[in-house]
């Protein structure tokens, strides 16, 4: 069977569904990275807006690995007081674990007391590590789908640029 520009072509085709599932990959990747930050954004709105600060004290922290080694969970529970209630939740934020017994200043939603996080975190601006991260692979995520979605156009438009000219007399 003759090798000719069909072959091309209806290779070019099969690489469009490829293409377009890994887009669509990277960018379902974007989201589920930005999702957590548009989350805490809203937290701290209303940690500043009607937050009650409060001293935490740390009764353990645990850490996990995913499976990513850059990708590190931290939990640290800690009871502080809300309205004269003892309240023991897990401290949100936190850059790393943290020994037993460590005191944190925290600001909590009286409303929600699952609404957590270190006093110095919600005043600076969503400084905790784990929220940087995971917006940088948003954006790393983003620029992929962008220079794959650049380099499709360009070879679609090569395609079409240099398509040989229709032979007379011809059908297909």
């Amino acid at each position: 069977m003759p090798s000719g520009t069909g072959d091309g072509r209806a290779a070019a085709s099969m690489r469009w569904p490829a293409v377009l599932l890994l887009g669509c990959a990277l960018v379902a990747v974007a989201v589920v990275s930005v999702l957590p930050t548009v989350a805490r954004r809203h937290d701290y709105a209303t940690l500043r807006r009607s937050g009650v600060t409060t001293v935490a004290r740390i009764d353990y922290c645990d850490t996990a690995t995913g499976g990513h080694p850059a990708v590190v969970t931290v939990t640290c529970p800690g009871t502080f007081t809300v309205d004269g209630h003892p309240v023991t939740r897990d401290i949100l934020g936190l850059p790393g674990p943290l020994e037993e017994g460590t005191t944190v200043v925290v600001s909590v939603d009286p409303a929600d007391t699952g609404v957590v996080y270190p006093l110095a975190d919600v005043r600076t601006g969503y400084q905790s590590g784990w929220l940087t991260g995971r917006t940088a692979l948003a954006v790393f995520a983003l620029v992929l789908v962008a220079l794959l979605v650049w380099r499709q156009l360009l070879v679609a438009r090569r395609r079409r640029g240099s398509a040989p000219p229709p032979v007379a007399g011809r059908t297909t």
